[in-house]
């Protein structure tokens, strides 16, 4: 989160340095300051305790008296095209770092996993319209799909429109291909955890995995006790053990609890006591669960993996594709959100982005950069909103004033703000309380 406000705010702050506005704070954050310090040119920078977003205060004479020397470094004197160059400069930061970032994840490359459908739930929507197990997954509305986050993206569009999808898909060992039309006139997603293709019925094929220790991560409970690579995991406080999600979840759930597993080691059963760890989850808002520290081996059959890796040129092409595909996602939720289509349940507050940022960097640097990359496009197209308070309110009130040839009336740009901020206050508001019902369940 630091980055992407810092690169918004940095954007906004060497715009107006280089076209002669004087700028007087530079805050990264709110709240309580944790670190300050100032320029040779008088500008103090700040950083604050919670870093959800930050400002950049130049001067300007609507916000109090300016000395006569310093009235033509105002930003309220500037011509009309150089405030809307400081005030576009954040948004479009935001896009180019993001652009940047799916860049590089194209160059460094990736495995991803074919869209192959796992299971279809009886009588589910897409039960009705015929899918089947094991098709694999070849567009959506005529659209490509070539990851399972391409088919989420054009799921998504649907939501509360009570129309139709079309899912073309291909059988195993086939290279003919059928559509499927399912209707989405019952359709409904979950407010607080919306999963559109759980919803549809769809559940992504995975291989069963062995309950087999295949790693056991160095400094862990597990390392630290007489398990080891190769033993088959049986049952724990007694208890079968049926998958590794039934595993992960118990662990998760019962930090610094003493548990008792049952492995089988050649063919022989063994008792292990361990006392379980505990690890946090997130950066900022978090919380703890249990760890024990064993991950299975995957192995996926080379027919499901594709490997996705560009040339530095060529890396162009499908980052700048990304930049559309989720602008596009943003600015259609957004639309869902205010006509009712999209319940306000599904937005997700700093609590949601702090744990989304640890998990993603667990998994590694590329998942992590790519969270980066949606995270910033996000917050530059809030940015471009037309609400008061945010650069797209700005830019749409130096519109309206160069239109009409005069400022707006002090009185009516006070009341514009001040519903501006209560608008931006209920949507955080809300995200929050959401934050917080997850997290009771």
């Amino acid at each position: 989160m630091l980055f992407v406000v810092g690169t918004h705010e940095s954007a906004h702050f060497f715009a107006a340095r280089l076209l002669g506005v004087k700028v007087l704070r530079f805050s990264i954050g709110f709240g309580k300051t944790l670190l300050r310090w100032r320029d040779k040119k008088g500008t103090e920078y700040v950083f604050a305790l919670i870093p959800l977003g930050g400002y950049v205060k130049m001067l300007d004479e609507g916000e109090g008296p300016v000395a006569k020397k310093d009235l033509p470094f105002t930003y309220n004197r500037q011509p009309f095209y150089k405030k809307c160059l400081i005030v576009a400069a954040g948004p479009a930061m935001n896009i180019f770092c993001a652009l940047v970032l799916y860049w590089l994840i194209f160059v460094i490359g990736f495995v991803a996993v074919k869209p192959i459908i796992g299971e279809v739930r009886p009588h589910s929507i897409a039960a009705e319209a015929g899918l089947k197990p094991n098709q694999h997954i070849v567009s959506i509305d005529h659209h490509p799909t070539t990851t399972w986050t391409t088919i989420l993206l054009r799921v998504v569009a649907h939501a509360g429109n009570q129309d139709h999808l079309a899912i073309q898909v291909k059988e195993p060992n086939q290279s003919t291909s059928t559509t499927h039309l399912l209707d989405l006139s019952d359709w409904h997603l979950d407010g607080l955890s919306p999963d559109p293709l759980a919803s549809l019925g769809i559940t992504p094929y995975q291989p069963k995995i062995p309950l087999v220790i295949g790693a056991i991560s160095k400094d862990s409970p597990a390392a630290a006790s007489s398990l080891k690579i190769g033993d088959h995991l049986v049952a724990i406080n007694g208890t079968p053990i049926k998958d590794w999600p039934q595993l992960i979840t118990f662990i998760k759930s019962h930090p610094h609890a003493n548990i008792q597993l049952t492995v089988k080691r050649q063919h022989q059963p063994i008792e292990i006591t361990i006392k379980l760890g505990e690890q946090s989850n997130g950066f900022l808002f978090t919380s703890t669960s249990g760890y024990l520290g064993i991950g299975p081996t995957i192995k996926l059959p080379d027919n499901l993996l594709q490997n996705i890796q560009y040339g530095p040129w060529q890396a162009i092409a499908p980052a700048w594709q990304e930049i559309v595909n989720f602008t596009y996602l943003n600015f259609m939720l957004f639309g869902k959100l205010i006509t009712g289509k999209v319940s306000l349940q599904s937005l997700g507050g700093p609590i949601t982005i702090f744990e989304t940022a640890g998990e993603a960097l667990n998994y590694g640097l590329v998942p992590f950069l790519g969270f980066l990359a949606f995270l910033s496009i996000s917050v530059g197209i809030i940015n471009v909103l037309p609400i008061p308070g945010l650069d797209g309110g700005h830019l749409c009130i130096q519109f309206i004033e160069q239109l009409i040839g005069r400022p707006i009336p002090e009185k009516i740009l006070l009341t514009l703000y001040r519903v501006g901020f209560a608008l931006i206050f209920f949507v955080l508001l809300q995200a929050l309380i959401n934050d917080i019902l997850r997290m009771l369940g």
